[in-house]
């Protein structure tokens, strides 16, 4: 599958944090948001992973450890950020953003974000909102797709292509209009990661973004154990809405822009 020893697997199966989520499902072929570039495995163990967006050729390194993130995952991580001249770091060990400034690249904007997670058990399935349909999207529904994310953002609406085509998306209708969207990252038989949930504003507080987060989580549930999202962490409104159906936080990862130093 990637080079990768079962313990490697095993590490990112382990923790399913943000970065592991992402090698995981480019390691199977599914995930469509990036392209995975290469993929190493330290001692540790630990696993570091270069992607990159067909969407807007930004440079992503995936650094996933047990624990903290040793020199060698540094000395692995430096090679990618000096190639590029900019590249987002996705980590589970903080510690390491400090490594990296220490060793000369300059820090810019920072984020972090929960994984949250469901499962059969813990799942609550939202009622649907009245006066709404609500159907899977396909080829024919790429237009109305397009238009509507790229409302939200203009990368958002170039992904529209592969969010219908190569995942599994979702929409809610008001009449021959879409007005919210949601759909999938990466699918592989033992979890779902789901993103991409948007509701048109004209639209908003009437539990189009709730039924269409249950409509995938379902889905998700039906075909694999467990359901996975990511949020960013100081989004409460979001973070409510997969709570209130049964989503618990499950990991907390860090995502830092990188350039080298000038």
């Amino acid at each position: 599958m990637s080079g990768l020893t079962n313990e490697g697997l095993r590490l990112l199966r382990e923790l399913m944090d943000m970065p592991s989520i992402l090698v995981l499902g480019a390691l199977e072929g599914t995930l469509w948001l990036d392209e995975l570039e290469e993929v190493r495995e330290l001692e540790g163990p630990s696993v570091v992973a270069l992607m990159k967006s067909p969407y807007t050729g930004d440079t992503f390194v995936d650094v996933i450890c047990r624990g903290r993130c040793g020199r060698k995952v540094l000395e692995a991580v430096s090679p990618y950020i000096y190639s590029v001249e900019r590249a987002w770091v996705s980590l589970s060990d903080p510690s390491l953003v400090d490594a990296l400034v220490s060793s000369g690249v300059r820090l810019g904007e920072s984020l972090a974000f929960y994984v949250m997670r469901a499962d059969s058990a813990s799942f609550r399935p939202s009622p649907p909102p009245p006066g709404l349909s609500f159907t899977a999207l396909d080829e024919h529904d790429l237009e109305a797709a397009s238009s509507l994310l790229a409302s939200w953002d203009e990368v958002k609406g170039a992904q529209a292509s592969d969010m219908v085509m190569r995942g599994n998306s979702y929409g809610a209708w008001a009449g021959e209009r879409l007005v919210g969207i949601v759909g999938t990252y990466a699918t592989t038989p033992d979890w779902w990661y789901l993103g991409n949930l948007f509701v048109d504003p004209e639209f908003r507080g009437r539990g189009v973004g709730r039924y269409l987060a249950s409509l995938a989580t379902a889905e998700a549930l039906n075909s694999a154990r467990e359901a996975y999202a990511t949020v960013e962490y100081d989004n409460s409104v979001s973070r409510g809405l997969l709570a209130r159906l049964g989503y618990r936080a499950h990991a907390v990862s860090t995502v830092v822009e990188v350039r080298k130093a000038s």
